[in-house]
């Protein structure tokens, strides 16, 4: 989930960006990256397979332009073996021929033997030199990958030769008319296999030149040639009317250079050429243009682009071991070679160095970043890593069986990770360090036919002859069906309830359209080079973007006609949002392209200062507050000084979080061996879980003894929850869906029920008590789900909600109600008005805004401090003094105390994750009057104390909708298990988004009951027998303040906004101090990031964690390619690397930390970062489960605009989605990076 802007660019369609690379860099291929190494050094030098630089070009050029070429997006089929074709060009490379000789390319592979041994030409342009092979002996290169390459011995003279790390065999065998250099025999790439049979074949026509590639799934693509080079690649039956569709057209010029690429956009990408046969520039699809100049050395010095862009120049030392490159910006970055031409040393324009160690086999040993930290590698004698030593001296080791496949994996924390397969190297069991076992069966293909977890629940997937599923059946006996095209994409899908999905692409693989089982539609629309250019929602509304140089996002325009333009230096980064006031958010970097300062609409600043090796270590406020970061070896945070407030935090030997103090709090967390949290401390209140064998939460019991038990049925959803003896019992539909929820006295029960419609939002919602209706209320949306009428069934009353076209509510009517407002261009609020029944009736009228401060709404004025905090709020009064509030805050914008119009004043703490753990109100001399304890559950708030009224309110939460209030009064001065003198219990009943709206008793009695505003301004019946403080998810209501606690900030309900901006900056949101653009539908548990439907980052609310994996071939760079294929067997692995998480989270420049990137948003996120890429992308989906080792914003502080959940260390054993296909969990094996 890296920025949007980096991954939209990271598409085959930008070739020739990833053209670009090697020839900005002077290179004849990847090992000689940057050192100037010529074709005839290579040919002299038996060290032809080099260090994979794909980090290095990252630094070197735009990290959006790492893609293949254009062509392979056209040709990627989907299936469990990829059928893609992928070409690049490679500077002083000779080689290719059947698209042009500066062409390395698949179809291009092939062996050429004499008497002194066999030169592999391999697509990314890299040759292995073999010795002679005697019959059925392998033998090795002399150098480069250790892949084993045998002769059959046969007349034939059939080759093979063994990838080990993927498990893929390349064949070769002779064809006519292949000829190489001086009578050579030269063998073309006859198939490609893996180990469970799945196989690609290359077919060629008499002349030796190719004409189809056929998969074992079905798939064939036929190639067209003529002149000696393919013109044409054709996907058989891949046409609308069931006919060859053409995936790309080559073209090519009088020298027989290619010189035209045309996609299904009909344009083309061209490429000029010198007359000796050197790129000297290319030209997109959209007006994007590069340019090279050479040395008498045949080395790129120069390269130039549009308006600077990316401009570059090349110094290069006399003897080989020192590149200089100076990017658009003037900034040097100094590369050093060791005598093998291994890169040694990277020393960035600040003078930090990174320096590495290689075996004579190009492999990695050890990596010291600038701050001095070492991560050594070693490897067994086959070349795989066996060990990995961590700066702080901690290991995590694995073995392997005779195939290479790791067995068991250690990690640092010395737990154990056990696997085992079957013949064709499928995982067929992996057994946790908690000895819970998972088991995987297969098809007769050695495709994945069964998942049976340590419950003994059985998950049953069928694929098509390619390896994809058709259908997955859950354990409970609900199956999702899926059909596809001829590129393998998904084109419907079925829900076990029979619901279709619809889906069209583009000849590329991009979503054109999908139509939503009840017949709405969503379609978008993309120009040649791959950019999404509009997207217009189920509701008609248009979103349009314009790109500018290297396909960087330059505007967006929404279905309301508000455009925020977007600027970028010549380096690509992003400098500066204009929003459609004209105001400006504009960003400054240090000369490593570090993010050093960003001025926000108002002209508030934050700078950052980083170290040596680009962890942040210190932020400044705009009011000159300076909260200093800390770091060990291995970039955790281990303190943070917040303007003389110190922080410590403390990890478990596996790195995961174990503790944190603060000078007025304290925290502890102890963990199971797999990470799930047992307990967790805060100020001496512990709170205990309990989990079943698969990570399910089972039990909670809160610091007062208040326990929580859950039952779960077989496909895991919750059938039960009982709290301190009060059971609430759970129906679900196929889907998961909740249809009842029921509890009371047996034979007295209190239901609440729901019915959903086809894309399942609620369409009525019954609460009845033995068969008598309480409330009923019916839903009616419009095509884009958002709320357009709520009836109450019993009065026949119905609100009808008018909204503008991006969904924002203008007005509420109904026969005795009515609201209405008004918005700016930026979404804040304008005026306005609601019934005087209504509570703060001094709030409505017009609204006065100083940029984006709220400085007068009605009667009601606010100031602010240079932080733009709001600081005190004054209603004015006829003819009495007006009632005023005074606000402060402390370094990281909390909420520290609070003075009443009467003088009260109120304090407030917080606990070292930033959760507001105590309220307080004093008295005049200081002294405590009052205290109300808070305690979590996460970034749920479960339980609250008062020490005045001794009662005790617990919640139980779906996620942050809660679901039950348990209100216990407790008798201080008798022992703890006999404290109990009353308890009442209620379930709550909430609205679509998760804000309680009744509180009802186990007799079906209604206790309390609200109505609000729709902002969230709330009153409620007089009558009531109870209360909850609880409002928006994720909000309690302070009524000294006036304002609802949010966690991260405090929602002010009177005027729709919160009281200082979002420390995420504009990446949540647009408008950094406004809530979400309508309640109905929409929440912000956090107070940090608007989520649909209640959305948010907990458990039960929002299950799963998914991350998007665009596909990546072997031209792809290859730490690409390894998050790719470790995708598909549903494992994601940190690239390593010393960056803290803001870092990680924040900066392109520091994605190597052992964090990986998740986030909650399937759809617009993870399914959008999939698409990225030139065949089936992989989603992953894991549980979110509490005890895991995640960072989310409460444990650790966020300065960049960017919002993901991260986690530490390897995730192994994810459900995958290939293409947008059904769920399902992949065999494949596991390992330690």
């Amino acid at each position: 989930m890296r920025r949007r802007a980096v991954a939209a660019l990271a598409k085959l369609t930008a070739v020739a960006c990833w053209t670009a690379v090697p020839l900005l860099l002077g290179v004849g291929s990847a090992e000689a990256a940057c050192s100037g190494l010529t074709y005839a050094e290579r040919q002299q030098d038996p060290r032809v397979d080099g260090n994979d630089l794909a980090e290095i070009i990252e630094d070197l050029s735009d990290p959006g332009c790492h893609s293949s070429a254009p062509w392979v997006g056209a040709a990627g089929l989907g299936g469990a073996a990829g059928l893609s074709w992928a070409g690049w060009a490679v500077y002083n490379y000779w080689a290719g021929t059947w698209f042009g000789p500066g062409w390395a390319a698949t179809l291009d592979q092939r062996l050429e033997l004499d008497e002194q041994g066999a030169v592999l030409t391999l697509d990314d342009g890299r040759l292995l030199v073999y010795p002679v092979p005697r019959p059925g002996r392998p033998v090795l290169p002399y150098e480069g990958a250790r892949w084993p390459l045998t002769w059959d011995g046969g007349h034939d003279g059939a080759v093979r030769v063994e990838m080990p790390e993927t498990g893929e065999t390349m064949e070769f065998a002779p064809a006519a008319g292949r000829v190489g250099a001086g009578g050579s025999t030269v063998l073309p790439l006859t198939a490609l296999s893996d180990r469970r049979g799945d196989r690609i074949t290359f077919e060629y026509a008499a002349d030796g030149a190719p004409r189809a590639v056929r998969h074992s799934g079905g798939h064939l693509v036929r190639v067209a040639t003529g002149g000696g080079r393919v013109t044409a690649l054709s996907l058989a039956g891949g046409g609308p009317d069931g006919g060859d569709q053409v995936l790309v057209r080559f073209r090519y010029d009088a020298a027989g250079n290619l010189a035209e690429v045309v996609n299904s956009s009909g344009l083309p990408l061209r490429w000029s050429y010198d007359e000796a046969g050197r790129i000297t520039g290319w030209t997109d699809r959209n007006g994007c243009w590069y340019r090279y100049e050479y040395d008498d050395q045949n080395r790129c010095v120069r390269a130039t682009g549009p308006d600077g862009t990316l401009s570059a120049a090349f110094d290069y030392a006399p003897d080989g071991r020192t590149t200089v490159y100076t990017d658009a910006l003037g900034h040097r970055r100094r590369y050093h070679y060791n005598s093998a031409r291994q890169l040694t040393a990277e020393i960035d324009p600040s003078g930090a160095a990174t320096s590495r160690t290689w075996d004579r086999h190009d492999r990695l040993r050890s990596v010291t970043d600038a701050g001095g930290a070492t991560t050594r590698l070693d490897y067994d004698r086959a070349g795989r890593p066996v060990r990995v030593t961590y700066p702080d001296g901690r290991e995590s080791r694995t073995e392997y069986d005779e195939r290479g496949l790791p067995l068991t994996v250690t990690g640092p924390d010395g737990t154990v990770w056990r696997q085992s397969y079957d013949g064709r190297g499928n995982r067929t069991s992996v057994t946790d360090p908690a000895g819970a076992t998972t088991r995987f069966t297969y098809d007769a293909a050695g495709h994945p036919a069964a998942v049976t977890d340590a419950l003994g629940r059985t998950t049953r997937i069928t694929c098509d002859a390619a390896g994809l599923p058709l259908t997955v059946t859950d354990a409970a006996g609900h199956t999702t069906t899926v059909t596809r095209d001829a590129f393998g994409r998904p084109v419907t899908v079925t829900d076990p309830l029979g619901a279709v999905t619809r889906l069209e692409w583009t000849v590329e693989g991009k979503p054109a359209r999908r139509t939503a089982p009840d017949g709405t539609t969503e379609s978008w629309t993309w120009d040649g080079e791959g950019n999404c250019t509009s997207h217009t929602d189920p509701n008609g509304g248009t979103t349009r973007f314009e790109h500018s140089h290297f396909d960087r996002l330059a505007a967006r325009t929404g279905p309301d006609g508000a455009r925020y333009e977007f600027a970028h230096d010549t380096g690509l980064r992003l400098t500066q949002v204009t929003n459609p006031q004209g105001l400006t958010w504009d960003y400054a970097y240090d000369q490593v392209g570090r993010l050093i300062s960003e001025t926000d609409f108002d002209g508030r600043t934050v700078t950052y200062a980083h170290d040596a090796a680009g962890r942040l270590t210190a932020r400044t406020t705009p009011l000159g507050h300076r909260i200093r970061y800390e770091h060990d070896g291995l970039g955790r945070l281990v303190a943070k000084d917040a303007d003389g407030v110190r922080t410590e935090y403390l990890y478990d030997a596996a790195g995961r979080p174990a503790g944190a103090a603060s000078p007025t709090s304290s925290l502890t967390v102890e963990r199971d061996i797999l990470g799930r949290v047992l307990a967790e401390t805060v100020d001496g209140r512990t709170t205990r879980y309990t989990y079943d064998a698969v990570g399910r939460r089972t039990s909670r019991t809160t610091p007062t003894g208040a326990v929580t038990e859950l039952a779960y049925d077989a496909a895991g959803n919750r059938t039960a929850l009982t709290a301190s003896g009060h059971t609430l019992a759970f129906a679900h539909d196929a889907l998961g869906r909740e249809l009842e929820r029921s509890f009371g006295a047996a034979g007295r029960p209190v239901t609440l029920a729901t019915v959903f419609d086809a894309l399942g939002r609620p369409t009525e919602q019954t609460l009845a008590a033995q068969g008598r209706p309480l409330r009923s209320r019916g839903y009616a949306y419009r095509p884009d789900s958002h709320l357009t009428s709520l009836t109450d069934h019993l009065t026949g009353t119905t609100r009808h909600f008018g909204l503008d076209p991006v969904g924002r509510p203008l007005t509420v009517t109904a026969e005795d109600w009515s609201e209405t407002y008004a918005y700016d261009a930026a979404g804040n609020q304008t005026s306005a008005h609601w019934p005087d029944a209504a509570p703060h009736s001094e709030v409505r009228g017009e609204r006065a805004y100083d940029g984006t401060r709220l400085t007068r709404a009605g009667h009601v004025r606010y100031t602010y401090d240079a932080a733009g905090r709001t600081v005190l709020r004054q209603k004015t009064r006829l003819s009495r003094k007006p009632e005023t509030w005074r606000y402060a805050w402390d370094a990281e914008d909390r909420l520290v105390s609070c003075t009443t119009p009467d003088g009260t004043v109120w304090r407030y703490r917080y606990d070292p994750l930033g959760r507001r753990t105590a309220k307080q109100r004093m008295t005049a001399d200081g002294e405590t009057a009052e205290e109300t304890l808070f305690t979590w559950d996460g970034t749920r708030l479960a339980e609250e104390s008062n020490t005045a009224t001794h009662t005790v309110l617990t919640w139980d939460h779906d996620g942050h909708r809660p679901l039950a209030q348990t209100e216990r009064h407790l008798d201080p001065a008798l022992p703890a298990d006999q404290a109990e003198t009353d308890r009442r219990f209620f379930a709550i009943v909430t609205d679509l988004v998760g804000t309680p709206t009744e509180l009802v008793d186990e007799a079906g009695e209604i206790a309390w009951h609200t109505r609000t505003t729709l902002w969230g301004t709330t009153t409620w019946n007089r009558d009531a027998t109870a209360y909850t403080p609880l409002r928006f998810p994720g909000q309690y209501a302070d009524a000294e303040t006036g304002l609802h606690y949010n966690y991260f900030r405090h929602y002010d309900p009177e005027t729709g906004r919160y009281t200082t901006p979002d420390p995420l900056g504009l990446t949540p949101a647009p408008n950094p101090a406004t809530y979400v653009h309508n309640p109905h539908v929409w929440s912000d548990p956090l107070g940090l990031s608007p989520c649909p439907n209640g959305g948010s980052w907990d458990v039960s609310e929002a299950p799963y964690l998914y991350r998007g994996v665009s596909y990546a071939d072997r031209m792809s760079p290859q730490a690409w390619q390894d998050m790719y294929q470790n995708a598909l067997q549903g494992n994601a692995y940190p690239r390593g690397g010393h960056s803290d998480v803001q870092r990680h989270v924040g900066s392109n420049e520091g994605t190597d930390s052992v964090f990986t990137s998740w986030t909650t948003d399937l759809e617009d996120v993870a399914r959008d970062a999939s698409a990225y890429g030139s065949g089936p992308g992989v989603v992953l989906r894991i549980p979110n489960a509490d005890g895991a080792a995640y960072s989310r914003v409460p444990d650790v502080s966020y300065p960049y605009e960017e919002f993901e959940v991260t986690i530490r260390g390897p995730v192994e054993g994810a459900e995958i989605s290939i293409g947008g296909g059904p769920w399902h969990r992949p065999g494949r094996s596991l390992q330690w990076r």
